[in-house]
C-alpha cells in the first residue's frame, strides 16, 4: 500500500536466510534524490518506526552480509535510513545521529492509581472542560473498530483545519497521504488491529484520533480536533477518554508515535530515543 502511494524508483528488499528460514529483511528501494542514487527504507516520511526485522541472534550475521552487500552493490551513492531504534544493530555500519524521538506510557497498574500521578493542573482542566461543554449539550465518546469513512473524513478535514488557523498545511497535505491513510485503514481493519476514537460535542464530531493495536500496544497516529472549540479542550477530553478505554482493555501500553510534544509528557509519557543511519558509498567502493 505504502509502495503504490509513494515508492519511486525500483523496490531493493535485501532477505536474509538461514537454511529455508528467514532471519532478516532490509526493505529498501532505490531512487534518485537531490542528485544522487540514494537507498531509502520503505515507509520512510510518513512512519514512526522502521527498524528493519532482524532475528534475535542473527544480527551480527546479517549486519556482516548486509555489508557485504552494500560494497558490492554499485548502483548507489547515499544510504539515509531515519527512524531507526536508538540500540539498531544497524550502528555497526557506520555513524549514526539523533532522530526525532518517539514516547509511550506503560499501562502498568490501575487506571486511577495512573490518573492520580498526573499534575493538578491536568486533573482540574480534565475536569473542567467535560463540565464547561455539557452545559451547552452532551459529549459522547466512542471507539470503533472499522474503517468508518466519516470518522476517516472528519479525521481528515479536522486536522486540516487545525494546522490551516496556524498557517500550515499538516502531515496529510504536506505528505499528500490522505488517499493513503483511508487504504490503509481497510487494511488494518482486515487484520483486526484499527481504531479509531471520537468525541462527539452535540452530535458532531469534534475529536478524533487513529490508532493501530499491535501486540497489545495501541500505536495513535494521528489526532486532530476541531479549531473552533479549542477552548473546550476537546483534544485532551478525547486522548483521556481513550486512555481510559486502553486500561479498561488490558492493553500494555499507549505509543504517541513520533514527536515530542509537551502534552504527551503531561499525560506521562517516557521518551522513546530514536537514531538515523547515513552511509555513503565513495568512488574507490569503500562505504563510510
Amino acid at each position: 500500500t505504502w509502495w503504490r502511494h509513494f515508492g519511486s524508483g525500483y523496490l531493493q528488499v535485501l532477505v536474509f536466510r538461514e537454511a529455508s528460514y528467514t532471519v532478516g529483511v532490509v526493505p529498501l528501494f532505490r531512487h534518485e534524490w537531490q542528485g544522487r542514487r540514494q537507498l531509502t527504507l520503505i515507509g520512510s516520511g510518513i512512519s514512526d518506526y522502521l527498524e528493519p526485522a532482524i532475528a534475535p541472534g542473527h544480527e551480527q550475521e546479517v549486519i556482516h552480509r548486509l555489508r557485504a552487500h552494500l560494497l558490492s552493490y554499485r548502483d548507489w551513492d547515499i544510504c539515509d535510513w531515519q527512524d531507526l531504534a536508538a540500540d539498531t544493530p544497524l550502528t555497526a555500519l557506520g555513524r549514526v545521529q539523533d532522530d526525532t524521538p518517539c514516547s509511550e506510557i506503560k499501562l502498568d497498574c490501575a487506571f486511577e492509581e495512573y490518573w492520580g500521578h498526573r499534575s493538578k493542573d491536568l486533573r482540574r482542566n480534565l475536569r473542567r472542560y467535560p463540565s464547561r461543554a455539557e452545559q451547552d449539550g452532551p459529549l459522547e465518546f466512542a471507539v470503533t473498530c472499522c474503517a468508518d469513512l466519516c470518522l476517516m473524513s472528519e479525521l481528515i478535514r479536522l486536522h486540516g483545519d487545525r494546522w490551516g488557523k496556524q498557517g500550515q498545511p499538516g502531515m496529510l497535505a504536506a505528505n499528500g497521504s490522505a488517499e493513503f491513510l483511508r487504504d490503509i485503514a481497510r487494511e488494518f481493519e482486515r487484520l483486526q488491529m484499527l481504531r479509531f476514537f471520537s468525541l462527539r460535542f452535540k452530535g458532531e464530531i469534534v475529536a478524533v484520533s487513529v490508532g493501530v493495536l499491535y501486540h497489545n500496544t495501541v500505536y495513535s497516529y494521528l489526532s486532530a480536533f476541531d479549531p473552533r472549540y479549542e477552548i473546550l479542550g476537546f483534544g485532551r477530553t478525547l486522548l483521556y477518554e481513550s486512555l481510559r478505554h486502553a486500561y479498561e482493555q488490558h492493553y500494555h501500553a499507549w505509543n504517541f508515535c513520533r514527536g515530542d510534544e509537551p502534552y504527551k509528557f503531561s499525560f506521562g509519557a517516557q521518551r522513546i530515543a530514536k537514531c538515523r543511519l547515513i552511509l555513503t558509498r565513495a568512488v574507490h567502493g569503500d562505504i563510510s
